[in-house]
């Protein structure tokens, strides 16, 4: 049992919270968000539901960043949402200086966090969120992505969907990629069992549902708040799983986080990446390539724009 941080109580962040602490992986729980009264009044339904529920955790709803102190796990959803129409990149400037501003604020009250980046474009925001904290921090990455694709694959050839296995990697969003190599059913080889499902139908799913997902409903919720809660809960219970999230890596001298099968638990690591086969690894290297470079020039905006 932990004490947890949700930095950012919006539709996301309550998702988070709500399936997190539901669960029983919290022992202590501080709901942060800037909106007057937000936080207290969801507080105040938590206590509800674990009323109901018999769970004991305790809540702390506050619109004050000095009430966030001595967190095991600080979860990041606070910023500007995604709009219909918009890509998670156009986000980077404004979602960058939040960031930094939690870089700066919250490592002194919370020694020895772990930090989970949610808020988008989320790989960058957590390669901005390291670099100004020096802090160790994951991106929930592609492990959404992830299971976007396995409910797809199990729909389109009606079989459970706890018969498919597969991971997306590289960058979360429209640029990630279907490692083809890990992708099974029922143990076979998808191009064994695809019955007429294109790989190329597959992969625009898993890209474009998202968008399709906000133009109706106003956002993405409940699939990532449930898998987000279990990226938190493997981290917890130690449960070692096999996850699709980023990591901090060095290239060019950036940190940069990009999405590949790793184990994740009370540590995270080791990685699969080795163990792909090399066309796997080409375009899990193409992603950082990409990834970097539309970072940097995100990076170099942004520092020009703090200096001025």
């Amino acid at each position: 049992m932990v004490k947890v941080a949700f930095i950012g109580i919006g539709k996301i962040g309550q998702t988070i919270a709500y399936s997190t602490i539901l669960d029983g992986l919290v022992s202590e729980a501080i709901l942060y968000d800037i909106i007057p009264e937000l936080p207290e009044k969801f507080e105040h339904e938590l206590r509800h539901a674990l009323a109901s529920r018999g769970i004991s955790t305790e809540v702390i709803g506050t619109n004050s960043l000095d009430d966030v102190n001595n967190a095991d796990i600080i979860i990041i959803t606070a910023g500007k949402p995604r709009k219909a129409g918009m890509s998670r990149r156009d986000l980077f400037v404004d979602n960058a200086k939040i960031m930094i501003d939690f870089a700066n604020k919250l490592p002194p009250r919370n020694p020895g966090a772990l930090y989970i980046m949610v808020t988008n474009p989320v790989d960058m925001m957590a390669s901005v969120f390291m670099r100004f904290s020096k802090q160790y921090t994951i991106s929930t990455g592609d492990q959404v992505e992830t299971m976007r694709l396995r409910s797809y694959i199990a729909k389109r050839l009606k079989v459970p969907v706890n018969r498919v296995t597969g991971y997306v990697g590289g960058e979360h969003g429209e640029d990630a990629v279907v490692l083809w190599s890990t992708v099974k059913v029922n143990g076979k080889p998808f191009e064994e069992v695809a019955k007429g499902l294109t790989k190329e139908e597959v992969e625009n799913y898993v890209k474009s549902i998202p968008g399709e997902i906000i133009r109706v409903m106003g956002g993405t919720t409940w699939g990532p708040g449930t898998i987000i809660k279990d990226i938190v809960r493997s981290i917890v219970l130690n449960e070692g799983r096999v996850m699709s999230i980023a990591t901090p890596r060095v290239y060019e001298g950036e940190i940069v986080h990009i999405s590949v099968p790793i184990v994740v638990g009370a540590d995270i690591g080791p990685s699969l990446e080795a163990a792909l086969p090399e066309a796997d690894r080409q375009r899990l290297n193409k992603a950082v390539e990409d990834f970097y470079r539309v970072y940097k020039e995100n990076l170099d905006h942004l520092l020009q724009t703090i200096k001025q």
